[in-house]
Parts: C-alpha cells; sequence; structure tokens
C-alpha cells in the first residue's frame, strides 16, 4: 500500500492537482501509520518474514523519495538533500543486494528507524513551512548516513564472520 500511496504522491504534484500538498502530507501520514501498524501486527501474530524484511523498507523508502522529490520540486526541501537521501538509499539497496545473494537477509534496527523518523518530522515540518525545518532536515541527513555506515560495518563484520566460519568448516572436511 505504501509503494502505491508514493505513486500516488508523484501523481498528485505533476497533475496540479488542488491542494496537492495538503492531499500528499495527508497521505505521508495515513502511510506512516499503516507502516506502524503493519509492524506491530506482524510482530504480535508472529507473522515477520524475510520477504517483509525486504519489502518494508523498500516501501518506506519510495514513500520517504517520492515525499522529498515533490517537496524539492516546490522549492520547500533543497535539492542536495534529495541527492544526499537517493544516494545514501541507493548504496542501501546495492549492499542489501549483495548481501541476499550471499543469502545475508538486511534488516533494519533502531538507528535506521530513527533516520527514519527524523525524516518523517523534518518533511512535516517543511510541508508546514517551520523556519528550523531545514536544521531537522539536516539532522536527518547526517543520522541517515550515519545508519548506513552503521550498517555497513554491521554486514562487513558478518561477512567476516561466515568466511571465518567457511574456512573453519572446510578445514574440518
Amino acid at each position: 500500500m505504501r509503494l502505491v500511496i508514493a505513486i500516488y504522491i508523484l501523481i498528485l504534484y505533476f497533475s496540479n492537482a488542488k491542494n496537492w500538498l495538503w492531499r500528499c502530507a495527508g497521505l505521508f501520514v495515513f502511510a506512516l501509520l499503516t507502516d506502524v501498524v503493519d509492524g506491530f501486527v506482524a510482530r504480535k501474530f508472529h507473522s515477520v518474514s524475510n520477504v517483509g524484511k525486504l519489502l518494508d523498507p523498500i516501501c518506506d523508502k519510495s514513500l520517504m523519495f517520492a515525499m522529498l522529490l515533490v517537496l524539492t520540486l516546490s522549492k520547500k526541501v533543497d535539492l542536495w538533500v534529495l541527492i544526499a537521501y537517493g544516494i545514501k538509499e541507493v548504496l542501501m539497496l546495492i549492499g542489501g543486494l549483495i548481501f541476499l545473494c550471499k543469502k545475508i537477509v538486511v534488516f533494519s534496527n533502531w538507528i535506521g528507524k530513527a533516520a527514519t523518523v527524523l525524516f518523517a518530522i523534518a518533511i512535516g515540518l517543511s510541508v508546514l513551512d517551520v523556519s528550523f525545518s531545514n536544521y531537522v532536515m539536516i539532522a536527518a541527513v547526517a543520522w541517515a548516513i550515519f545508519a548506513l555506515i552503521q550498517y555497513g560495518l554491521k554486514f562487513v563484520k558478518e561477512l567476516r564472520i561466515r568466511k571465518s566460519v567457511d574456512e573453519v568448516h572446510n578445514t574440518l572436511s
């Protein structure tokens, strides 16, 4: 659903729909709420899956990127924020695919979730034209970069552990 909402946000903006910003903001908030409910339900009923672990962040990032794009195009967010967010997410996607090929499922942690929350707050403040929204956006970008580094270090460590285990296994075989 969040992926469809992300697409609809773009459609609203590019079609010059009446009150597009408020409609996009409403959809954005609704999508964020569905994300929280989805995560809660999945954990409560023990229906967390590896597919869900992969698709959930893709949908989240698509939603954030769509909202950042329309805010950038409407001059409410600086272009560098969109570029930084895009580069960070492309790097995360490439890393995630590499780890998936090695049968390592990359899942989110509190640092990544905090970056998402910071971006959501910064986006909300930007929609409302709050004077300090740029500072919150800078904090969100900085935190997202910190999350990227943390994920990278964590999974490089995981690769080293697996390599060591494989070497021991091969030695014993």
